[in-house]
């Protein structure tokens, strides 16, 4: 390739353009070798072209030499993308914040009693009293006949005492009983042992005539006096009246 600044003489016109040498293909290092290829001159003017060329490749070698140096120079002296070289900021210090205990309001529970509490038993009922029956004749015969049959048996019934000493006891005595109040005192034929608490039996004496209210108990045998036994109807007393 002929140098634009150095115009070929005049007296040379006929010669045809000689090629230029071959382009280097990158950035070349210091250490790398440059070949140059030239045609073959001949005499002066083959020297001076040398000198051209030769010229013009040193300097294409000294820009490009110059440009890799220059950028392994930038390289290094760059900084690194997203560096700063402001020195780091200095870490805030945040007022620490109080936090307020949260005190939970405490609950009033009524008290339980692990004993359940005592529930009121209602009284028992009282027991009615017994109705005490009266007797007609036939009826206070029958019970005198079989005392067991009747037993438990709430009745009305009047007598005369017979006996009421220290061989029957306080609480016991001896009476001819009838189904009601008789005109006579020998009116009253059957024979009956009572037994009654020693308060109510406390004012009652033999030959008294009185008015019972009595539960048959069953019959009840015993020893008489000339040496036999007998067997008669036994009556608790629940109340009496002297009559």
């Amino acid at each position: 390739m002929t140098d634009p600044t150095n115009p070929t003489p005049p007296d040379e016109p006929s010669e045809p353009p000689q090629p230029s040498p071959a382009p280097v293909a990158g950035p070349a290092s210091e250490t790398d070798p440059v070949f140059l290829s030239a045609p073959p001159v001949t005499g002066k003017r083959s020297n001076v072209r040398a000198w051209v060329v030769g010229g013009i490749a040193l300097a294409v070698i000294l820009c490009c030499g110059g440009a890799v140096i220059g950028t392994f120079n930038g390289d290094e002296s760059k900084p690194t993308a997203g560096a700063s070289s402001s020195p780091a900021p200095s870490p805030t210090s945040a007022s620490p914040t109080t936090v307020a205990p949260i005190t939970a309001a405490p609950t009033s529970a009524a008290p339980t009693s692990a004993l359940p509490s005592p529930t009121k038993a209602a009284p028992p009922p009282k027991p009615k009293p017994p109705s005490y029956k009266t007797l007609t004749e036939r009826q206070w015969k029958l019970i005198a006949k079989d005392p067991d049959g009747y037993l438990g048996k709430t009745y009305v019934v009047y007598g005369r005492v017979t006996q009421f000493d220290a061989a029957t006891g306080t609480d016991s005595f001896r009476a001819d009983v009838a189904h009601r109040r008789m005109a006579e005192d020998y009116d009253y034929e059957t024979n009956t042992i009572l037994n009654g608490s020693e308060s109510d039996l406390d004012n009652l004496v033999e030959d008294d005539i009185f008015r019972a209210n009595v539960t048959v108990l069953g019959s009840f045998s015993y020893d008489t006096q000339i040496g036999g036994e007998t067997t008669v109807a036994l009556l608790q007393v629940d109340s009496i009246k002297v009559l």
